[in-house]
């Protein structure tokens, strides 16, 4: 991250242990990745292709991406609900998206389940601002691109780096990561890392950026303004400590219902990725995105 020299041996090292390096610029834009040898496995990879261009299969994946987004941020607001002795206004919103989800089967259309997710994260965004109960931060909307507060930049810099988590998992996994089915194909855009981390938002990034606010991991003086109007920036030692902390959340472990077994947060990316391969291969039937309560 940022101005950093990586020697000749370094490199050599990383390549021949297969170690994912990620490169991003010091406010946390993804700049590049080193590249190992891609996947042998062609035959997973044409299924992908075959399969997604399917519209009905296309149409399926793009609702369980939907489903799994929407009911965990519905989860994420009920239990935040409940530590604060029941707030309505969360338990509200989580209504209005448990019915989001309930319409998810009448779609008929990628067009409708991408209308039916952008309706449910403005109904979640709407109310993010009431899981903060620290005074110094607030949060009114969702913006990025440059995020232009402090709770915005917290955001986009997670969600780059559960981007970068996904994207390894299917690396490893042998999938080509530009294809998905809700995020449509975009020169440069990897749709598929886009829909698999979707299910993942509300249970690792957001849980930790309010998290950190709350807990008061980080001050006002943390964050750069450079004036009205202007993006707001992370400074060098913050941002290198919400990474740290951001490690820590994927190291939590939790059970994973398939296997029975606690595994980490980013173990069970792996297997969701592994699972959602093999139901492009057809010994799975259809890919059931990780829940949580």
């Amino acid at each position: 991250m940022g101005n950093i020299m990586v020697t000749p041996a370094v490199l050599d090292f990383l390549i021949a242990q297969r170690v994912d390096t990620v490169f991003m610029s010091i406010h946390g834009r993804f700049r590049g990745r080193l590249m190992h040898e891609h996947s042998k496995n062609v035959r997973l990879r044409l299924a992908q292709y075959q399969q997604l261009q399917i519209p009905d299969v296309a149409l399926r994946v793009a609702k369980d991406v939907v489903r799994g987004k929407v009911s965990n941020a519905r989860a994420f607001l009920l239990k935040a609900a409940r530590r604060r002795g029941r707030s309505e206004e969360l338990v509200q919103t989580a209504s209005r998206l448990a019915a989001t989800v309930e319409r998810l089967e009448e779609m008929k259309t990628l067009n409708q389940v991408r209308g039916c997710e952008g309706r449910a994260s403005a109904l979640y965004f709407e109310v993010f601002g009431k899981l903060l109960t620290n005074p110094d931060f607030t949060f009114t909307e969702r913006n990025r691109r440059p995020p232009m507060d402090p709770v915005n930049v917290l955001l986009s810099l997670g969600y780059t780096l559960l981007a970068n988590v996904v994207e390894t998992a299917v690396q490893i996994v042998g999938l080509d990561p530009y294809l998905g089915a809700l995020h449509e194909v975009a020169y440069g855009r990897p749709s598929l890392v886009c829909d698999l981390m979707e299910e993942y938002r509300s249970v690792i990034v957001d849980p930790l950026v309010v998290a950190c606010l709350n807990r008061r991991s980080f001050t006002p003086d943390d964050f750069e303004r450079v004036g009205d109007g202007e993006p707001v920036r992370f400074r060098r030692r913050a941002m290198r400590w919400f990474i740290e902390l951001f490690e820590r959340r994927l190291r939590g472990a939790i059970l994973y219902p398939p296997g029975g077994q606690r595994l980490t947060y980013r173990q069970v990316i792996e297997a969701q990725v592994r699972s959602f391969a093999r139901c492009l291969l057809g010994t799975e039937e259809a890919y059931l995105p990780f829940f949580i309560r």
